[in-house]
């Protein structure tokens, strides 16, 4: 394995239904830079669509995620994180608003 995407349902407080969280996505380091993670973005999201995702929340680096339409909406919230990581991808006409809570295994701590 050189790579791996993973989407798990969210819930949003406004019942927004059909949004998925992403992450983690990750790549080996040696093989970085050679547009595996891209590739694994651009298919992940596809994907999503296919099966009638409405969009896609996560907390990562907005230089690196803008790049695939991901924005920050003040109005969407996930507690405990600044809110300037916090972002989306509507993949309709459907944008969520509220807090976002994903599932209790992104809060383990061991």
């Amino acid at each position: 394995m050189i790579g791996h995407i993973a989407f798990s349902p969210v819930i949003i407080s406004d019942g927004s239904q059909d949004w998925y969280g992403l992450g983690p996505i990750s790549v080996l380091p040696e093989l970085q830079r050679q547009g595996i993670g891209k590739a694994l973005m651009r298919e992940g999201l596809s994907i999503l669509k296919r099966i009638g995702g409405k969009g896609c929340v996560l907390v990562g680096d907005p230089g690196y995620y803008e790049r695939f339409g991901f924005r920050n909406y003040p109005e969407l919230v996930y507690e405990g994180i600044p809110q300037e990581y916090v972002l989306a991808l509507a993949l309709g006409k459907q944008e969520a608003r509220g807090v976002v809570t994903f599932h209790p295994a992104f809060g383990a701590t061991e």
